[in-house]
C-alpha cells in the first residue's frame, strides 16, 4: 500500500505532483446526514408539529363559490347603435376590468349596505369597539376596516378558455359565505346596470348639449345659403348651368362655321380682285350670253372685214355691238366681283360678332362657375350640419328609449348554497407539505452547518488544503485510568488494550521511515498548531513505537512554557532540557522510563526567555549529544500558533510531523502553521490525524479499514514488550530495512519551501 501511495503521489521527473481537490460525492453526503440526523430529526419534527399544531388547533373555514357568466357584448333589446365598453375595449382587457370591478371596494360598500353586515355578530366587534363620543372621522375609519375585512374573504377565480368566473367567499360560517358569494354576484349585476344607467345618462345628457349646437348651426348654415342665392339671382343653379353650357356650345359651332365662310369668301375675294377667273363668272348665264354674243360679233367682223372695209357701215355696226356686248361682260363680272367683297364683308362681320359673343358667354359660363362653387360649399355645410344633426337626434332618440331597459351582460350560472366540508385548514396536505419542507430545510440546515465547518477531519481534506502527505491518522482513545501501572496508560502502543491505535502509530512509524529519500530523520519535531492536539501523546506513543523497532529512542519534552511529559512517565522535572541548555550541566539528563530503549529528557527549570534557550548554540550541542546516543530523538515543542519556540526547533532538526486533531483545527490555522514551518526553512515530514472519532458514522470508512487492520494484528502481533518479542522486532526492523533499501528514491519527500 505504501508503494501505491508513493507512486501516485511523485511524477516520473522526481517532481511531487499537485494534491488533487477532492469532491464530495453522493456517498459523503448521505454519511454527513447519518452523522447529523439528530439536526435534521429536530427541524422535520419542528415543521411537522408546528403544522399538525396549526391544523388541529385553526378555528375550520367555508368556501362558498357563485359562478358568474360575463358575456362580452349586451343584449341588444333595441336595435341601438350606442357603443359600450366592451365595444371598444379588447377581450382580455375587458375582463380584466371585470374582474377587477368584481374586487372594487365600491362593490363591497354596496354588499354591506344591503346584508347590513355592520350588525353581524362576525363584524360588530368593529364598530363595538368605538367609544360612544366618536366623530366622523371615527366612523368613516370603522367603516373602511369593515370593506377591508369583508373584502378579506372574497376570491375571484376566472375558468380558463371560457367567459365564466367563480366568485368564491371564505368565511367560518358557512351560511354567511354562501350569503355573501351570492350578494357579491346580485351586487354585481346591479352595480354593471347602475353603471350603464350613469352612463347612459351621461351620454343623453351630452347629446342634448350637442343636439342644441347642432341644430344651431344647422340654422346659420341655411341662412347664409338662401341669402347667397338671393344675392346672385340663384333659383335652379343647375338648370341655368345646364344652359349657359348649351349656348357656349352652340356659339363655338357658329363662330367655326362663319370661321369656314369667311375664309370661302376670302378666297372668291382675293381671285376676283387677281383678275382670275372664277366659279361665278364662268357659271353665270348672263355672261354665257354675252360671251357668245360677243363671239358672233366677233366672227361676223371677222368675215364682214374680207368684203367690207374697217369703215364700212356694218362694220361700224358691228364694232359698235362688240363694244356694248363688252361693255355689258364687263359691268357683269362688276358686279359680280362687287357681290363676293360684300360677302365677303359679311362674313367677317358676322365672325367678329360671333367671336365677341362666344367670348361673353365665356365670361358668363366662368362667373356663374364661380358663384356655383360658392353656392355648393354654403349648400354642402348645410347638408352636413343636417346629417349630423340628424344622426344626434336619433342616437338621443335611441339612448332615451334603452335607458331604463334592465338588460345586462352578466348572468348567475348557479347560485352558492352552504358548505358542508370546510376547506380550511386542509390537514393532510399541511402534514405532507410539512414533512416534505422539513425534510428539504433538515437536510439543507446539515449540509449548510457541515459546509460551515471549516475544520480538518479527513485524511483527504488534509491532504488536499494543507498540500502535504498525511502520515498516519490516530483514533480517538480512549484511556482507563484503572489501568494505569508502571508504564502510562497514555502510551497504548506499550498496553495492548487498543490494537486499533497501536496499529496507527507503528504505521506513523513505517511512514517515517519512508518519508525521506535514503536515511530515515533521526532528529523528529512533534508540534501542532493550537495547544490541546494531542502533541506530546503523540510523542510519547511515536518514541514508544520507536523504541520497540529502534536500538535506543530519546523523547526529549522541549515545550519549556508547558511541560507535560515529567507528569506522563511520572518522573522528575528538575535535572531537564533547561538545566543543560543554561549550562548547570554538560551531560545529557536521560531518564529511562519503564519502555525499553526509551529514555525521556524532561524540561527542567521553566526559564523566562525559553525561546532564547532554543536558539542558543546549547541546544545544537544537546542535539548533537543526543544524535551521537541515540538511533532517534523525538522533541515535543509547545503549539506553532502561540509562541516561536517551535519554529526555532524545527530549523534544528532533521524533520517535523504537524499534528493536527480531527474536528478541532481550522483549515486557516493548520495552513498558517504549515507556512510558517516552510518559511523558516524546516524539512516537513507531512501531517498526523490526531483524534479521529471513528465511532461517528461519517468515518465508518476509515473504521472499518482500521478495525481489518486490527483483526489482522491482534493475534500475536501486538507487541507487549521487547524482551517476549525480541526475535519478531529484530526481523520487524530487518524487513523495514530491506523494504527500504528495495526502494530508493521513493516515498513521500519533505515539502521544502
Amino acid at each position: 500500500m505504501m508503494t501505491d501511495r508513493l507512486s501516485r503521489d511523485w511524477g516520473a521527473a522526481g517532481e511531487p505532483l499537485p494534491w488533487p481537490r477532492r469532491r464530495r460525492s453522493l456517498s459523503d453526503s448521505l454519511l454527513v446526514l447519518l452523522e447529523r440526523r439528530w439536526t435534521v430529526l429536530t427541524v422535520f419534527l419542528a415543521l411537522v408539529g408546528f403544522a399538525a399544531l396549526h391544523s388541529f388547533t385553526a378555528t375550520p373555514v367555508y368556501q362558498a363559490t357563485t359562478q358568474l357568466l360575463i358575456e362580452r357584448q349586451q343584449p341588444r333589446v333595441l336595435e341601438t347603435r350606442v357603443g359600450t365598453q366592451s365595444d371598444y375595449v379588447p377581450g382580455e382587457e375587458f375582463y380584466q376590468t371585470q374582474y377587477k370591478l368584481l374586487e372594487s371596494p365600491a362593490l363591497v360598500k354596496k354588499v354591506v349596505e344591503r346584508l347590513n353586515l355592520k350588525a353581524h355578530p362576525a363584524f360588530a366587534r368593529i364598530f363595538a369597539d368605538l367609544p360612544p363620543e366618536a366623530g366622523a372621522a371615527d366612523l368613516r375609519r370603522a367603516q373602511e376596516q369593515l370593506v377591508a375585512a369583508v373584502a378579506q374573504g372574497l376570491t375571484i377565480s376566472p375558468v380558463r378558455n371560457s367567459r365564466l368566473v367563480n366568485l368564491s367567499y371564505q368565511s367560518p360560517d358557512p351560511h354567511l359565505a354562501a350569503r355573501l358569494a351570492n350578494a357579491f354576484a346580485e351586487g354585481f349585476i346591479d352595480y354593471s346596470l347602475d353603471l350603464r344607467f350613469a352612463a347612459s345618462q351621461e351620454a343623453a345628457t351630452w347629446l342634448q348639449q350637442k343636439l342644441a349646437e347642432a341644430r344651431k348651426k344647422l340654422e346659420e348654415s341655411e341662412s347664409r345659403l338662401l341669402r347667397y342665392k338671393r344675392e346672385n339671382n340663384i333659383v335652379a343653379l343647375e338648370d341655368k348651368e345646364s344652359i349657359t353650357a348649351q349656348r357656349l356650345e352652340h356659339l363655338n359651332r357658329e363662330l367655326l362655321a362663319a370661321q369656314t365662310r369667311r375664309l370661302e369668301a376670302q378666297t372668291r375675294f382675293q381671285e376676283v380682285s387677281q383678275g382670275r377667273a372664277i366659279r361665278e363668272v364662268l357659271t353665270s348665264p348672263l355672261i354665257q350670253t354675252l360671251k357668245a354674243e360677243e363671239a358672233k360679233i366677233i366672227a361676223q367682223i371677222s368675215e364682214m372685214g374680207k368684203k367690207y372695209g374697217e369703215k364700212h357701215p356694218r362694220m361700224i355696226q358691228l364694232h359698235t355691238e362688240l363694244a356694248a356686248t363688252r361693255a355689258k361682260i364687263g359691268q357683269e363680272m362688276g358686279q359680280i366681283s362687287q357681290s363676293i367683297k360684300n360677302e365677303y364683308k359679311m362674313a367677317q362681320a358676322q365672325e367678329e360678332n360671333l367671336r365677341k359673343a362666344l367670348e361673353a358667354q365665356k365670361d358668363a359660363t366662368q362667373d356663374l362657375g364661380e358663384k356655383a362653387v360658392s353656392y355648393r360649399v354654403l349648400l354642402r355645410d348645410v347638408e352636413t350640419n343636417r346629417a349630423l344633426y340628424e344622426n344626434m337626434l336619433k342616437s338621443l332618440k335611441e339612448t332615451t328609449a334603452t335607458e331604463n331597459v334592465p338588460a345586462t351582460n352578466i348572468r348567475i350560472v348557479y347560485a352558492a348554497s352552504p358548505p358542508e366540508l370546510p376547506i380550511k385548514p386542509r390537514t393532510l396536505r399541511n402534514l405532507l407539505l410539512a414533512a416534505f419542507a422539513g425534510a428539504v430545510c433538515g437536510v439543507a440546515l446539515a449540509l449548510g452547518l457541515e459546509n460551515l465547518d471549516t475544520t480538518l477531519k479527513t485524511p483527504e481534506e488534509v491532504e488536499s488544503w494543507l498540500e502535504i502527505p498525511n502520515l498516519a491518522t490516530i483514533p480517538h482513545l480512549e484511556l482507563d485510568p484503572a489501568a494505569a501501572g508502571q508504564v502510562p496508560p497514555e502510551v497504548v502502543v506499550y498496553q495492548g488494550r487498543q490494537p486499533l491505535a497501536a496499529e496507527a502509530y507503528r504505521s506513523l512509524r513505517t511512514s517515517i521511515l519512508f518519508a525521506t529519500p535514503g536515511q530515515a530523520a533521526r532528529t523528529l519535531l512533534i508540534t501542532s498548531s493550537l495547544p490541546r492536539e494531542g502533541k506530546s501523546l503523540t510523542a510519547a506513543n511515536l518514541a514508544a513505537v520507536m523504541a520497540q523497532a529502534e536500538p535506543e529512542v530519546l523523547l526529549v519534552d522541549a515545550d519549556l512554557r508547558r511541560p507535560s511529559l515529567h507528569r506522563l512517565f511520572l518522573i522528575d522535572k528538575e535535572q531537564g532540557l533547561s538545566n543543560f541548555l543554561v549550562g548547570e550541566i554538560d551531560e545529557l539528563p536521560a531518564v529511562p522510563t519503564p519502555i525499553p530503549h526509551l529514555f525521556v529528557v524532561p524540561c527542567g527549570h521553566l526559564s523566562p526567555n525559553p525561546a532564547e534557550l532554543l536558539h542558543s548554540q546549547r541546544m545544537q550541542e544537546f542535539l548533537d549529544l543526543a544524535r551521537a546516543r541515540f538511533r532517534h530523538v523525538i522533541l515535543d515543542s509547545p503549539p506553532l500558533m502561540s509562541v516561536t519556540d517551535a519554529a526555532i526547533l524545527a530549523t534544528r532538526v532533521e524533520g517535523v510531523i504537524l499534528v493536527v486533531r480531527a474536528e478541532s483545527v481550522p483549515r486557516g490555522a493548520a495552513m498558517d502553521s504549515r507556512a510558517q514551518l516552510l518559511e523558516v526553512r524546516a524539512n516537513l515530514l507531512g501531517v498526523l490525524l490526531n483524534d479521529l472519532p471513528l465511532h461517528r458514522n461519517v468515518y465508518s470508512y476509515y473504521r472499518n479499514y482500521y478495525r481489518s487492520r486490527g483483526e489482522y494484528a491482534a493475534p500475536g502481533a501486538e507487541e507487549a514488550g521487547r524482551p517476549e518479542n525480541a526475535g519478531a522486532l529484530h526481523f520487524a526492523g530487518g524487513f523495514l530495512a530491506w523494504l527500504k533499501s528495495k526502494i530508493p528514491g521513493q516515498g513521500r519527500g519533505a515539502c521544502q519551501p
